[in-house]
């Protein structure tokens, strides 16, 4: 957070984002509350909650488009300016009764802000690694990952809450998020001159000649990223120690919610709250790791942290198994969620300030990409494990997954060594 006070243009910057990730998270829950007043409201609100997931899968894509950005603060300027002209389309439309062929063009429209963004996030990368310097890098990537977080889970809140005081008026409510959008551009305007100057903003990149070779192009450069990724062998490690936390954590809260129904000793006040007190711990626990000062972060090891990590997580099966302690389940998630929420920083920062800034948006893709296809496999496989044979055999399972993918990293740590010495 230090680096936000300290760096003028950075917060500059960051300012015209949080805004920018406030209009979206907003809209987001009132999009879902539009869709129960809808001809058959239950197919209307699977159908947004579907679609408002799939512009991830494009992550690789849009990491790619940044790349073959020439000027990244102008485009950033420019996706602004059009995020904010989908809102106010929106917002016509809003003002029609509910009906289908309205409600498909406003999520289209929505999904393509939502790919938008994705593309902003990516083409903000190389930015950010011209105005900070690279020791704090881990520290902004930080301050970014604990600030979306918040926004993430208040929302949601905030956005509900703001659509009651407008008494449900959908259409005045799509032109706020319009307005935030706009109130970034105007930010940015504001210190043109200055990030007008950086590297970033005079990049030269071989144009492609028609449609079929840029497609060509942008699958020769998808396995040329992964094959650039894979000669770094600590982000090769760091790529399957986030698979393997991701599939744990998936896991591990599929098993959590099937043993507040069966364990009673482990439920507090009742099921729902239960869950939903675990749920709000995690989020908090993740915000807090992701903010703390990069002067006290900064001494945080990264193989220091997975080992830590590795432990935590150890601990949550032996509880649930032997001591079914209410106590430890909560201090157990609230130490890896903010053990996790300083490792992703200090890990991207690594990634930031090792990676060659031409291609840097679409490694990173690649790498959450990857990373994230493990968080509904872990799902699967455990609430397959539960159902089909028993919820201990699980617990049981995901402790020796736990430990068998400890041991594999030592073992290509130790490796990494011996072939570096």
């Amino acid at each position: 957070m230090e680096v936000f006070f300290r760096n003028h243009h950075y917060r500059i910057f960051m300012l015209a984002n949080i805004i920018s990730a406030i209009g979206s998270s907003l809209f987001g829950i009132v999009f879902v509350i539009y869709a129960r007043h809808m001809p058959h409201p239950g197919l209307a609100i699977s159908v947004a909650s579907v679609a408002g997931s799939f512009p991830l899968l494009l992550d690789i894509l849009m990491g790619y488009l940044a790349d073959q950005t020439t000027n990244h603060f102008r485009q950033q300027l420019r996706n602004r300016l059009i995020q904010g002209l989908l809102y106010l389309i929106i917002s016509l439309i809003l003002l029609a009764q509910g009906n289908w062929p309205g409600f498909i063009i406003i999520l289209s429209l929505s999904m393509l802000v939502s790919l938008i963004s994705s593309y902003n996030t990516y083409g903000a990368i190389p930015i950010i690694k011209d105005i900070v310097v690279p020791k704090d890098i881990s520290e902004a990537a930080g301050f970014e990952a604990g600030i979306n977080a918040t926004i993430s889970i208040t929302g949601g809140l905030i956005g509900a809450a703001l659509l009651a005081a407008f008494h449900y008026h959908y259409s005045l409510f799509a032109l706020v998020n319009a307005a935030s959008f706009f109130l970034a551009f105007a930010l940015l305007f504001h210190v043109r001159r200055h990030f007008a100057i950086l590297a970033s903003s005079q990049v030269v990149v071989p144009k492609q000649v028609g449609f079929t070779a840029s497609i060509r192009h942008f699958f020769h450069q998808t396995r040329h990223n992964f094959k650039l990724l894979k000669q770094h062998a600590s982000i090769i490690q760091f790529t399957e120690v986030f698979m393997a936390i991701n599939l744990f954590d998936a896991g591990q809260e599929v098993l959590l919610n099937l043993s507040f129904a069966h364990q009673p000793r482990l439920l507090l006040i009742n099921y729902g709250y239960t869950v939903a007190l675990v749920g709000m711990v995690e989020s908090v626990g993740s915000i807090v790791g992701s903010l703390l000062p990069g002067r006290l972060t900064r001494r945080f090891n990264i193989p220091i942290g997975i080992v830590l990590i590795y432990a935590t997580y150890g601990l949550m099966p032996l509880n649930i198994l032997f001591l079914k302690s209410r106590a430890l389940l909560l201090l157990v998630v609230i130490v890896s969620s903010v053990l996790t929420g300083i490792l992703n920083p200090q890990v991207q920062g690594k990634m930031i300030n090792d990676l060659p800034k031409e291609s840097i948006g679409s490694i990173i893709s690649a790498f959450y990409t990857v990373v994230q296809l493990t968080v509904p496999l872990g799902s699967l496989i455990f609430a397959t494990l539960a159902n089909a044979l028993s919820l201990k055999f699980s617990w049981i399972g995901l402790l020796v997954f736990d430990g068998g993918t400890f041991l594999l990293w030592l073992v290509q740590r130790r490796h990494q060594r011996n072939v570096t010495d």
